[in-house]
C-alpha cells in the first residue's frame, strides 16, 4: 500500500469537508472490506468519523482492521453496552454511579463538554484503594463498567460530530495526587494494564489530549511499566503538567468546563468540589465479596480442574437444548487468563477478557437464543512460559415454562 503521508501527518481532528478524495477512498475500500451487515450491526462505529479512527489507529492497514472491528463491535453487543442511551453528562455519571454498588470507589466520570463538543474526562486514579476493592467483584464487571463509561462518552461525542461536522476526540485529565506503592501492586497492575488494552482495541484512536497532573517523584518508573501497554497514538497525546497546571487546564480545556478544584469557574450541580466524578476511598467491607450471599457460588470440592499450558487453551462443549436457556459458568484461575464463550459459528456470545481471581471468582451467564453447541473457552495463548490451573463448573439451566 502506498504511504498515504498527507493523511497521516495532518491533524487528525478535521472537518467533514476537510476529508479529502484519498481519505475518502479509504473510508470505502474500509466500508466495503466490513460489509453492509456488520456496519448495520455496528452502527455505532460506521460513520465516517468513526471509520477514521480506525484507520488512523491501525496505520489505514485494512486487514488488520476488518477482524479487530468486527471482535470490538461484538464485544459491545454481546455486553448489551451499546443498548444504553443517555444524552445528559449529570444523568450519565449518576447512571455508572450506580452500575455496581462499588462504583464510586473506582475513580472516573465526565467532568464537561468542552466547547468545541469533545467530552472531558477526569480520573483521581491514586485515590483508589487497590486492597478493598480488589474485594468486592469480578474484575470481568469492573472491565464492563469501564467499557460502559467510555461508551457512553463515545456517544456524546458522536452526537456533537453530527452537529458540528467535525471529528473530535476525549480529553482527559489524571490526577495522580496521593500517589502510593500499592497501585503498582502486581496484580492491580495487571488488571490495569489488561483494562487499557481492552478500551484502546474497542475504541481506537479516540483519546485527543491525555494531561497528567501531579505526578509522583518516581513517575518515570511508572510510565515505563504502563507505556508498553499504550497505542501509539496514545503515547503521543500524553502531556505531563507542572506546577501551573490549574492555569494550564483552564489555557487548554476553557476556565468554564473546569471545576474549580482543579482550577476553573466550573461549579457542579450537587455542589461538591468535584461534582458527580468518581473519586476512589477505601471501600467499606459490608460491600467484599461474600461467598455465602452468591447463590451462584460452587464449592471447591464441586469444581474441575484442569491445566491450560502456555500457547494453549481449554475448550469445555456444552449442549444447550433449547433457546432461552441459560449457560452459566463460574471458575478460578492461578493467574490471568482469556475467558469467552463461543456459539456454533464462532461468534463470540461472551465477549474475550483477559481476568484474574486472585480474591473473587469468575461467575455469570448468558441466555442463548438457540439450541445448540456452545464452547467455553479458557485460553492461555498470550502465555509463554507459565501454565494456568484452572477450576471449573458450567451447567444449564433449562426454563420450565
Amino acid at each position: 500500500m502506498a504511504p498515504l503521508s498527507s493523511a497521516l501527518s495532518g491533524s487528525h481532528y478535521l472537518n467533514g469537508t476537510d476529508i479529502t478524495a484519498e481519505l475518502a477512498e479509504k473510508i470505502d475500500d474500509l466500508k466495503k472490506a466490513l460489509g453492509e451487515e456488520l456496519l448495520k450491526e455496528a452502527w455505532f462505529y460506521a460513520d465516517d468519523f468513526s471509520l477514521l479512527r480506525w484507520l488512523y489507529g491501525w496505520d489505514f492497514k485494512i486487514a488488520e482492521i476488518v477482524p479487530r472491528f468486527k471482535k470490538s463491535a461484538y464485544r459491545l453487543i454481546a455486553l448489551k453496552i451499546h443498548e444504553v442511551s443517555i444524552d445528559d453528562v449529570a444523568e450519565c455519571n449518576e447512571y455508572l454511579n450506580k452500575l455496581v454498588p462499588w462504583a464510586q470507589y473506582y475513580p472516573g466520570g465526565i467532568m464537561s463538554i468542552d466547547n468545541e463538543g469533545n467530552p472531558i474526562l477526569v480520573q483521581t486514579v491514586c485515590k483508589v484503594h487497590p486492597k478493598s476493592l480488589i474485594q468486592c467483584d469480578r474484575v470481568s464487571q469492573l472491565f464492563r463498567l469501564i467499557l460502559t463509561e467510555t461508551f457512553l462518552v463515545y456517544m456524546f461525542m458522536l452526537k456533537n460530530e453530527k452537529r458540528t461536522n467535525r471529528k473530535l476526540g476525549l480529553r482527559m485529565i489524571i490526577d495522580m495526587e496521593g500517589f502510593n506503592k500499592d497501585l503498582i501492586h502486581p496484580t492491580n497492575m495487571k488488571n490495569y494494564l489488561n483494562l487499557l488494552s481492552l478500551i484502546q482495541d474497542t475504541f481506537p484512536d479516540c483519546a485527543r489530549n491525555i494531561f497528567i497532573i501531579n505526578a509522583p517523584m518516581m513517575m518515570s518508573a511508572v510510565y515505563a511499566i504502563v507505556k508498553p501497554a499504550l497505542a501509539k497514538q496514545t503515547q503521543e497525546k500524553i502531556v505531563f503538567l507542572g506546577k501551573d497546571f490549574r492555569q494550564k487546564l483552564c489555557e487548554k480545556l476553557g476556565r468554564e468546563n473546569v471545576l474549580e478544584r482543579w482550577g476553573g469557574d466550573l461549579k457542579a450541580s450537587n455542589g461538591l468540589e468535584t461534582g458527580h466524578l468518581r473519586i476512589g476511598g477505601v471501600v467499606p467491607e459490608d460491600l467484599y465479596y461474600n461467598p455465602s450471599k452468591n447463590t451462584y457460588h460452587v464449592p471447591s470440592d464441586k469444581l474441575t480442574k484442569v491445566n491450560v499450558t502456555a500457547g494453549r487453551r481449554k475448550e469445555v462443549q456444552v449442549s444447550v437444548p433449547q433457546a432461552g436457556a441459560k449457560l452459566h459458568w463460574f471458575w478460578t484461575a492461578t493467574n490471568d487468563i482469556d475467558f469467552y464463550v463461543e456459539d456454533k459459528t464462532g461468534n463470540e456470545i461472551f465477549p474475550r477478557m483477559r481476568l484474574t481471581t486472585d480474591y473473587v471468582p469468575e461467575f455469570g451467564h448468558i441466555e442463548v437464543t438457540t439450541e445448540g453447541e456452545y464452547t467455553v473457552v479458557f485460553d492461555n495463548s498470550h502465555g509463554r512460559v507459565f501454565s494456568k490451573d484452572v477450576k471449573y463448573h458450567v451447567y444449564v439451566e433449562v426454563n420450565q415454562d
